[in-house]
């Protein structure tokens, strides 16, 4: 019980007054010498989940989101300069200097990666930004209800009118602070692309959109028409990536990581298993490379008649990989049937069965590997004991019956 406890502890994340507070790994200011961002860094784990908030808002904005990912993960969370407790900046950003901003916060921070990318609004923006140019660090990406650098000019298309209006009315409505900032980002929705020349990188990636409409409303973007268009480029763009999904939602406004948080939370937590598997296979096919390297030593040695030697190397091989019995077996048997190095596969099938004599699959393997090398004695008797492991640990009747055929065999061609 009192391990459990400690351990929800280490991960609960407290927001409050608009920042991350309590039980953190990291909660303050970091200095990028000509500027300071607030970050908050918590959870433990091999991926880094990077939360990049929309135009005008803080790192608060995820308080309903990272708590829960920081049970799974590492996460990252900043203010950009001018946003909650970062200091504003002696001029207005341009969309370069926010991307480089996160480039160096990250390596400040020593936030490492993989990274999963989680980006809203305008902040879908920079991290695409990030991982067209690193696209090495990046395990995977979530949009939520993001920017569409095109969305304008295809409004424009049904109601140019509006879409000046809609403009007039946000800047009427937000701080004169914040004037320069959405400046910046008028300047990236009239040009229609972003500063961007290379492609995101095919990672698992979740798109969330909130599809929520109002009829009449003054803001035309809220209009069934608008969130219509909206729901379709979301569409195209997610388009393409091969892995991950596309997420509607008619119950949350833009804020979807506030109004339904458990929507964002399950898209983290999906693309943060693809990733973690990811790895894994990533990790096991690195294994297999340098373990067929080693195999490819001992191949050498057993062309040079030095089968001891050879024995050394494959024994070293399998125990310095940590592959079990049945990755052991699968690489024997690639030896054996696709590249017919029949000797090497009976060196590794031999070492599976002593790693596991109760194993009657790996008897029945090695001695499917002496069969081939016409050691037709010592494969019945493999064959022999697989059908004695198998009938004792109530193996399938398909095993079993294979094991009395490979013995039939055997005997035959003994005779």
């Amino acid at each position: 019980m009192a391990s459990g406890i400690k351990q929800a502890l280490l991960f609960l994340v407290l927001f409050c007054a608009g920042y991350c507070a309590s039980a953190t790994d990291f909660d303050g200011l970091v200095d990028l010498e000509q500027q300071k961002l607030h970050v908050v860094q918590a959870g433990h784990g091999p991926i880094t989940v990077v939360f990049e908030a929309g135009f005008a808002s803080d790192l608060s904005v995820w308080r309903r989101v990272a708590p829960e990912v920081a049970k799974k993960a590492q996460v990252f969370l900043y203010s950009r300069a001018g946003m909650g407790k970062s200091p504003a900046p002696a001029q207005v950003h341009t969309f370069d200097q926010d991307t480089l901003e996160l480039e160096k916060l990250l390596e400040q921070s020593q936030a490492k990666p993989p990274y999963i990318l989680v980006g809203h609004s305008y902040g879908s923006f920079l991290i695409r930004a990030f991982a067209s140019r690193h696209p090495g660090l990046i395990a995977g990406m979530v949009f939520v209800d993001p920017a569409d650098e095109g969305m304008e000019s295809a409004l424009k298309q049904i109601n140019a009118a509006r879409v000046l209006q809609d403009r007039q009315a946000l800047l009427a409505a937000i701080p004169a602070k914040w004037h320069g900032d959405l400046e910046m980002i008028q300047q990236l929705l009239d040009a229609g692309k972003l500063p961007i020349t290379a492609p995101l990188p095919d990672v698992p990636t979740y798109v969330l959109t909130s599809v929520r409409a109002r009829e009449g409303s003054d803001f035309f973007q809220e209009t069934p028409v608008a969130v219509q268009l909206k729901r379709s480029r979301h569409q195209a763009f997610f388009a393409q990536f091969s892995n991950g999904a596309h997420l509607v939602t008619s119950n949350s406004g833009h804020t979807i990581q506030l109004q339904e948080p458990e929507l964002v939370v399950h898209a983290v937590e999906q693309v943060l298993t693809s990733a973690n598997n990811n790895m894994k296979r990533m990790a096991y096919e690195r294994t297999r490379k340098a373990i067929l390297g080693e195999f490819d030593k001992a191949q050498s040695l057993l062309d040079q008649n030095k089968a001891d030697m050879a024995t050394n190397i494959v024994s070293s091989a399998i125990r310095d990989s940590q592959f079990n019995e049945a990755d052991v077996n699968n690489l024997g048997f690639e030896l054996l049937t696709k590249r017919k190095q029949v000797a090497l596969a009976g060196l590794v099938l031999q070492y599976n069965s002593r790693a596991y004599p109760q194993s009657h699959n790996a008897a029945d393997s090695y001695g499917e590997a002496l069969y081939a090398l016409k050691r037709y004695r010592e494969s019945k008797l493999e064959f022999q004991r697989a059908l004695a492991l198998g009938t004792q640990a109530a193996a399938s009747e398909r095993a079993l019956a294979g094991y009395r055929e490979n013995l039939g065999k055997a005997e035959k061609a003994e005779q």
